[in-house]
């Protein structure tokens, strides 16, 4: 499994820092798979994934294409889905993470009460 590489391997101060901080929002939960770890919200949508390999650790956000204008350096040039990656602590300070995980929470939430209101409309 993932997470077990994850919490064992170089940068496992990385993803323990990290889970740490998903975990601190009470509207988050995890998800382990054999390729990541996840983290989702209260409507069981995807917030966060994150993973290492042998360069980095890479922190993806489910939303990021919509974060996109708001935090221009994330990077990925994907439909949906931007990243982040990371090979030491000290890297954490450049990035207002906290405030792009609310983010992403709220438009989560606005994506979710779009659709009931479409429902409704049907």
């Amino acid at each position: 499994m993932q997470f077990d590489s994850d919490i064992q391997g170089e940068f496992s101060a990385l993803f323990l820092e990290f889970r740490a901080l998903f975990l601190s929002f009470d509207e988050m939960y995890e998800v382990k798979n054999a390729k990541q770890t996840s983290y989702k919200d209260s409507y069981g949508r995807a917030v966060c994934l994150m993973r290492t390999n042998d360069k980095c650790l890479r922190v993806i956000f489910a939303q990021g294409a919509n974060l996109e204008k708001l935090y221009p350096f994330l990077l990925g040039e994907g439909k949906i889905v931007r990243h982040l990656t990371f090979s030491n602590l000290s890297e954490l300070k450049q990035y207002p993470l906290k405030e792009m995980i609310q983010e992403s929470l709220i438009l989560n939430m606005e994506a979710v009460e779009l659709n009931k209101m479409k429902k409704m409309k049907q």
